[in-house]
């Protein structure tokens, strides 16, 4: 007997989770590796700005700083040497090796650096400095002051590059055709949601609890729960290696396949740059890493104002959070991939431009408001700063659900029908050099900025970075065009 309650759940779970019975542990696998890998990730990239922002003589105009002047050109440096390890190493061995550096540089700034900061910060030569140039470049100057805090920074950053942008997902996407990832990528980006949503509140718990001792402990036991998850990351990707009987390198001498390519940097470069697909597969890298980071620029410097202590700032973005994992993971579920399915990739990809665009202006134009109107300063007080922090916290919460569920999603899907050179080098020169570039180009216009009009903080220049947001989504709306009319043909080659 066939009861409707029972092929209506049907139904339903074969909706949200499209997978056959052949598929489940490769998917299983995929999916777990991403959930770790991501857990890894919301840790680090919670701490990080935590640390830097909330430190002494700090400010959050020093991250802009920080992902201009050092994270970009250390990009650059990693994009190299992965050009040449992947030239001379198999891919599970290039993929443990940098698990196992990561590691490293994660326990060592919270079992040693971070627990001995003040002795080994130049705080004499920093104050020195400060006094020599008559109070400018403070926040050069504060980023030299921290530079323990910077490292760290730095590798939070990276891991988010290398381990989740290249190395997950070069390894997906070697198992996935399109017609695969548009029924498994959904969950594969629902998974980092989960990862976000349950490292918010244990990072809150822990902050909470040594709110009132020091920091430090909340720092070392969440590195403890990084080091055990990089070391699960490890053993899983061995036996997501194992059970698909998959060898990422192409030309590993157990597999009959084409010569593995060695291609420099400059030759992976020049490929981009010849290819119209991936140069506009960039422009969107570009364009997403740009519109997020120069709207959070301002948003954290308010952000500071109203939340000084490193407790206080970190259980107010760990509240932030949580509910962008959970609203990620409803929109993964329940709407992303129904629409990349029913509406096609277009439909799919222009769905964060527009979100960020629109969250993004309007914050702006807040912020205008508040430095360029006193009446509304003088109407709402101090709660006018508050109100910016929330809805500055709503724009970020949106602008990223909807890039881990759409942007993450469309622009690897992007890249599934391409031949084995751009997936390798292509790939590692869009994805890290690009979204590098995003970040870097948004830290750029901000240090410029503040360097034109001779100011220490951002916040008065929210008229100038409206338009260059604005005109940011508008390259990134056209590319997403450009994008899927290869796409088509390429998908058709594929069947």
């Amino acid at each position: 007997m066939q009861y409707p309650s029972l092929s209506w759940f049907k139904r339903w779970l074969q909706f949200i989770f499209p997978i056959k019975k052949s598929e489940g542990k490769k998917v299983f696998l995929l999916l777990f590796l991403k959930f770790l890998i991501a857990f890894v990730y919301c840790m680090l990239a919670a701490l990080k700005d935590t640390t830097l922002v909330t430190a002494s003589h700090s400010a959050a105009e020093v991250i802009p700083i920080v992902k201009g002047s050092i994270v970009f050109p250390i990009s650059i440096g990693v994009v190299i040497l992965y050009a040449k390890l992947n030239n001379h190493l198999s891919q599970p061995t290039l993929f443990y090796s940098t698990i196992l550096f990561f590691l490293s540089l994660i326990l060592l700034y919270g079992f040693v650096l971070y627990p001995n900061a003040d002795k080994l910060s130049p705080h004499a030569m920093a104050d020195w400095l400060a006094m020599y140039t008559g109070g400018k470049h403070l926040h050069w100057i504060a980023v030299f002051r921290h530079w323990i805090h910077v490292l760290f920074f730095v590798v939070a950053e990276l891991w988010g590059q290398v381990v989740l942008m290249v190395l997950y997902w070069s390894f997906v996407n070697s198992v996935c055709k399109i017609h695969d990832a548009k029924r498994f990528y959904a969950i594969f980006i629902a998974a980092g949601d989960v990862a976000l949503i349950i490292t918010a509140p244990l990072i809150l718990a822990y902050t909470k609890k040594y709110s009132h001792i020091d920091f430090l402990y909340t720092v070392q036991i969440l590195v403890g729960y990084m080091a055990f998850f990089c070391v699960a990351i490890i053993f899983t990707y061995w036996w997501a290696n194992r059970a698909t009987k998959l060898d990422l390198v192409i030309s590993d001498a157990s597999v009959t396949g084409p010569k593995k390519l060695r291609l420099s940097l400059w030759d992976s470069l020049k490929h981009v740059s010849s290819s119209r697909y991936l140069m506009s597969i960039a422009i969107i890298m570009i364009s997403c890493g740009l519109s997020i980071n120069i709207v959070e620029g301002t948003w954290k410097s308010y952000l500071k104002e109203v939340f000084p202590k490193a407790a206080d700032y970190q259980s107010f973005v760990s509240g932030i959070n949580f509910w962008t994992g959970i609203i990620a993971l409803i929109i993964s579920l329940f709407f992303s991939g129904g629409i990349l399915r029913k509406f096609g990739w277009k439909t799919a990809a222009r769905v964060a431009p527009v979100t960020v665009g629109l969250m993004g202006c309007l914050f702006f134009l807040m912020s205008y408001g508040k430095n360029n109107m006193p009446w509304l300063t003088n109407w709402l007080g101090t709660k006018l700063i508050l109100w910016m922090v929330i809805f500055g916290g709503i724009q970020s919460l949106m602008a990223k659900a909807v890039k881990y569920a759409f942007f993450d999603k469309t622009t690897q899907i992007a890249y599934i029908p391409l031949d084995p050179e751009t997936k390798v080098k292509g790939k590692a020169a869009v994805d890290v050099l690009g979204s590098r570039l995003g970040k870097a180009g948004s830290s750029w216009i901000q240090i410029a900025l503040l360097e034109l009009f001779h100011t220490n903080s951002i916040q008065p220049l929210s008229g100038v970075l409206f338009v260059f947001l604005l005109i940011t989504i508008v390259l990134w709306y056209r590319a997403t065009d450009n994008i899927d009319r290869q796409l088509i043909l390429l998908e058709a080659k594929e069947v």
